[in-house]
C-alpha cells in the first residue's frame, strides 16, 4: 500500500521512482554502474539495496555506484503536485534512437507511467545524487 498521498499505480501499488534513496526501506538495485560514475548494466532482477550496500567500500556514495529504486514519496523535491518534475526536465529534449534497457520496473515506474519510452532512455543518463554530496 502507497504512502498517504504517493502515487498510485492502476492496481492500487505504489509506483517506483527509478532515481530512489538508498535507505527506504522497499529500496531495491535496478543497475551497476561500471566505476565511478560509468554506465549502469541494469541486473536481470531486482536485488536488495541493504545487501549491496554492505558490499559497497567505506565512505563510498551508494548512487555513485548503484541505480536504486524506492516507493515515489508525497515529499519528493521533485515533485509539483502529482508530476515529477525530474522526469520531465529528462524528457523535454527530443527523445533518442536508443533501444529501451531491460528494465524490470518500468509496469509500475512512475517515470514511465508519466512519461513513457522517453523517460526509459533519459533514466540510463541521471546521476542520482545531489552537490551537497560531492564536498
Amino acid at each position: 500500500m502507497a504512502r498517504p498521498g504517493a502515487p498510485e499505480a492502476a492496481d492500487g501499488e505504489p509506483l517506483w521512482c527509478p532515481s530512489g534513496s538508498a535507505y527506504a526501506p522497499e529500496s531495491v538495485v535496478l543497475a551497476v554502474r561500471a566505476g565511478l560514475d560509468g554506465p549502469p548494466a541494469y541486473l536481470p532482477a531486482p536485488r536488495p539495496t541493504a545487501e549491496a550496500l554492505a558490499e559497497l567500500e567505506p565512505g563510498t556514495e551508494p548512487r555513485r555506484l548503484l541505480r536504486l529504486a524506492s516507493h515515489c514519496v508525497p515529499h519528493c523535491l521533485n515533485r509539483a503536485g502529482d508530476t515529477c518534475t525530474l522526469a520531465v526536465r529528462l524528457t523535454s529534449p527530443p527523445p533518442g534512437a536508443a533501444a529501451l534497457p531491460d528494465c524490470h520496473l518500468r509496469p509500475a515506474c512512475k517515470w514511465w507511467t508519466q512519461s513513457g519510452p522517453r523517460a526509459c532512455r533519459a533514466c540510463l543518463q541521471v546521476a542520482t545524487r545531489s552537490p551537497a554530496q560531492d564536498r
